[in-house]
């Protein structure tokens, strides 16, 4: 939940506003935590790979995606799309 929190309050996380009608809060508060529980698996995979012959491009894969959705979570990106999707 604290991560969820910090990523929220970082990225200007819509339902956090005391304005945001309830339906639309819970669905950018789900979107916050998957974004957040996709991160600590990424974060668990890469762990699990880092150093494991003949895992690379793997690895290098999952990095890039750990990488790409914690700036899309800092820069606030995550919210660009529609509430409803």
């Amino acid at each position: 939940m604290r991560e969820v929190e910090k990523a929220a309050a970082k990225s200007g996380a819509p339902f956090l506003a005391a304005n945001a009608p309830l339906a639309e809060a819970r669905v950018r508060w789900s979107q916050a935590f998957d974004a957040s529980t996709r991160v600590a698996a990424l974060e668990d995979a890469l762990s699990q790979a880092r150093g494991v012959p003949g895992q690379d491009e793997a690895f290098r894969r999952l990095k890039a995606e750990r990488d790409a959705l914690r700036r899309a979570i800092k820069a606030g990106t995550i919210w660009e799309d529609s509430a409803g999707a």
